[in-house]
């Protein structure tokens, strides 16, 4: 069965950042040019692409690298509050309004973050589409290795012809204000909190029979996968 959780996201506080939400994100590492890494960088020392996708610089060696500086980033943007924990264990709605290329109209795709079980492909649970590549893993296990965090999502689709979960995820969206942001392609993304236990327990009743299909992030699960891997053969835990 597809078992998800609620769990405490790092959340950027803007005012510790001293700048906006627009100038704290990035899209996701695969998706990031040359340029755009640049650009990024540019936009202050509190962007996530110190975390997402650093500079490799001259003399990196095995003490000192972009996975090095990464884990560092992070423990003090941590230490410093501009990244913080959240006070609860949530799940999160998620909506993105977009424009498809060539059309004027805009269109809305509904889904929700949440922390969630990996399997093994064979157990028949998640599904994938695609072959991954061993250069883009060894890239995100060792940054993983490092941070011991995942900055970057898996994107999963599933069925639910009768809308339910959509319905409690709208229910959620008429309650409280999103946190809002735009980012470089027009895209408006909105980010809400369910933290009551009702709506949660049913997200997970309504998912556990479901067949999950990665759309988007095969690399970023088998990297997960070989790092859980490491983590049972290092603790003798299965």
């Amino acid at each position: 069965m597809a078992r998800i959780y609620p769990f405490r996201a790092f959340r950027y506080q803007v005012e510790r950042a001293g700048t906006k939400l627009e100038n704290l994100i990035t899209q996701p590492y695969d998706k990031i040019t040359p340029a755009m890494q640049e650009r990024y960088y540019q936009l202050g020392p509190h962007n996530l692409i110190r975390l997402e996708k650093g500079k490799a610089e001259p003399g990196d060696n095995g003490g000192q690298n972009v996975y090095t500086r990464a884990a560092g980033w992070l423990e003090e943007t941590l230490r410093a509050g501009v990244l913080a924990p959240e006070a609860q264990p949530a799940i999160y709605p998620y909506f993105q309004e977009y424009t498809l290329p060539g059309r004027k109209d805009r269109r809305v795709r509904k889904g929700f973050i949440a922390l969630g079980q990996i399997e093994d492909y064979a157990t028949g649970v998640v599904h994938r589409h695609e072959q991954t590549l061993s250069g883009p893993k060894a890239d995100r296990l060792e940054l993983l290795r490092h941070t011991r965090a995942h900055s970057g999502q898996l994107f999963m689709i599933y069925t639910d012809p009768a809308g339910e979960v959509d319905r409690l995820l709208e229910a959620v969206t008429r309650k409280q204000a999103p946190q809002t942001v735009e980012d470089e392609y027009g895209a408006v993304h909105r980010l809400w909190t369910v933290t009551e236990p009702a709506p949660i327990a049913r997200i997970q009743e309504l998912l556990g029979p479901k067949k999950l299909i990665i759309a988007d992030g095969h690399h970023r699960y088998e990297t997960a996968l070989a790092y859980r891997d490491e983590c049972r053969q290092r603790t003798g835990r299965s």
